[in-house]
């Protein structure tokens, strides 16, 4: 009887692994570049980094919105190493990130047909009085 079940069991996960194989191929949406062009404006992609105590560090969890001519704005976050990815259609963007109470301000253009727009973004720390003017929040 151990052994007729056994077979059994295993189809059944078999057949239950392979039902769900295309909803896990769809569920994946990694940071970076997929390998199929857009044929209408790109992703804007890239890491966000803050001088922290003399050194180059990552900034988990920073807010990335964008401005278009237009006015509308779109909002995204980095993951805990820093990296980001945003999809704009074609146009001329204002990037703003923030990380803690610093912020800093980019000026993007995206182009039709552009696949995607490497920003690597770097937080200047206004800790000194010539940058007062960037602090997010006084």
């Amino acid at each position: 009887m151990k052994m007729k079940v056994l077979p059994v069991i295993a189809l059944a996960l078999a057949v239950c692994m392979t039902a769900q194989l295309p909803a896990l191929a769809f569920a994946y949406s990694g940071i970076g570049y997929s390998g199929t062009p857009i044929k209408y404006g790109g992703w804007l992609i890239g890491q966000v980094h803050i001088e922290i105590r003399h050194r180059m560090q990552e900034a988990p969890w920073a807010k990335i919105t964008t401005t278009s001519t237009n006015g509308s704005t779109q909002v995204a976050y980095s993951n805990g190493n820093g990296w980001y990815r945003l999809y704009l259609p074609p146009g001329d963007y204002k990037v703003n990130a923030t990380y803690a109470h610093y912020t800093q301000t980019y000026d993007v253009t995206i182009s039709e047909d552009q696949i995607y727009r490497l920003l690597n973004i770097i937080i200047d720390r206004p800790d000194m009085p010539e940058f007062q003017d960037r602090l997010a929040s006084k």
